[in-house]
């Protein structure tokens, strides 16, 4: 991206803790983060959602956090001037809350729940692809975009902890995607597959897994193994993407039958359902996967061209069965009721690069930074997004 004239940001300090990172990042996107709370607070009043059993459940799911990304989460919400009770479900049970506020039936966060995604494995890779390692992609659909602020977050290695590069929800802790400074690629798609006898306060939430990874791990086989190390009936199912310079693998995690199964195919996808295990199989969920099998069958050997393409896919669609998944008309303004695309992102395992589109991948322009890069100001501050909006 030619950034001649464009308004940039230096690459993002390194800082001595957690919460000293979140006051600096809360401070880069309080605008967005302020906007969209303020926009929900207005719904949650004119439509008299109760709030108090999404903050019980947000309540006891943030004791499953680690200590540091608690103190993040304090930290992030001491600077946001906002309701603290509907800030509180933004972080921690905002796709309850969408389903509090979708009117009608049958149109909702958990029906079907999104995102497609894919890795190639280097035998995959095309040599005209100008990759050197694996490449993964992911297509980030969600509940509610209209109501959740994209922008590239930095976060600089602190202590021990490995630097993470990725695009998120503004004011957020949780990560579903990113690549750290050791090239380490992580990203996930939901499965609804969870246990009714673990506790919130005892389940790792999927956006937690990912960011704890990121932060700990530098190769996948120690990414596997922190996983490995922690009880998968305490995780959420998942299907979780890893790739560095060599390796690439995708896990299956299911806590209901206690197992993790890898597939390690030179190239997979996953949309919403298990392949290797069980678990539900939404029709949206079946017809993107199929499609996007057709698609990297067609297109072997891959290139990150390629991977744009299928993120870009319309057939079904655009709508809730295609892989680039628009609103629909009876969706609503902010899509509370439907999932749709709000971020596409393309990684190479090895490299701490991220090529990103917020929004919708087939309209919006594609974009490629790396660890200390200047980033133009309004992706890092969410204004470009809250533009779109506006």
């Amino acid at each position: 991206m030619d950034d001649t004239a464009v308004d940039t940001t230096p690459a993002v300090p390194e800082v001595d803790t957690f919460a000293e990172q979140a006051r600096r990042r809360a401070e880069t996107e309080r605008e967005a983060v302020e906007w969209a709370v303020d926009e929900l607070e207005s719904l949650v009043d004119d439509r008299g959602v109760d709030l108090e059993p999404l903050l019980e459940y947000a309540e006891r799911s943030r004791e499953s956090l680690p200590a540091r990304h608690r103190r993040a989460y304090e930290a992030m919400a001491d600077v946001f001037d906002v309701d603290a009770a509907v800030y509180e479900a933004y972080v921690f049970a905002f796709s309850e809350l969408c389903e509090e506020l979708t009117e009608g039936t049958g149109r909702s966060e958990r029906n079907p729940r999104g995102c497609t995604n894919a890795l190639v494995a280097e035998p995959a890779v095309a040599d005209r692809a100008d990759a050197a390692g694996p490449l993964v992609l992911k297509n980030r659909d969600i509940a509610g975009r209209g109501l959740r602020p994209k922008s590239i977050v930095e976060q600089p290695p602190i202590d021990d902890y490995h630097g993470i590069l990725t695009i998120d929800t503004c004011g957020t802790i949780s990560m579903f995607k990113g690549v750290n400074d050791r090239g380490l690629v992580a990203a996930n798609t939901y499965i609804d597959s969870e246990r009714d006898d673990i506790d919130p306060e005892d389940q790792l939430r999927n956006g937690t897994v990912i960011r704890m990874l990121l932060e700990e791990c530098a190769t996948v086989e120690a990414a596997r193994a922190k996983l490995e190390s922690s009880p998968t009936k305490h995780l959420m199912g998942q299907t979780l993407f890893l790739a560095d310079e060599t390796n690439a693998v995708l896990l299956e995690v299911d806590p209901v039958a206690e197992q993790i199964s890898a597939d390690d195919g030179p190239v997979v996808t996953r949309t919403n359902h298990f392949v290797i295990s069980d678990s539900t199989e939404a029709e949206s969920s079946t017809k993107r996967r199929r499609r996007a099998l057709e698609l990297l069958e067609e297109l072997e050997p891959l290139t990150r061209e390629d991977l744009w393409t299928i993120a870009r896919d319309h057939e079904h669609g655009p709508g809730d069965d295609s892989i680039c998944r628009h609103p629909e008309p009876e969706a609503g303004e902010y899509a509370t009721g439907q999932l749709t695309t709000a971020s596409t992102a393309v990684f190479e395992g090895g490299a701490p690069t991220i090529e990103i589109a917020t929004g919708n991948p087939c309209e919006d322009e594609r974009m490629r930074y790396s660890f200390g890069d200047a980033v133009p100001a309004d992706l890092r501050t969410g204004r470009r997004w809250l533009e779109g909006m506006t």
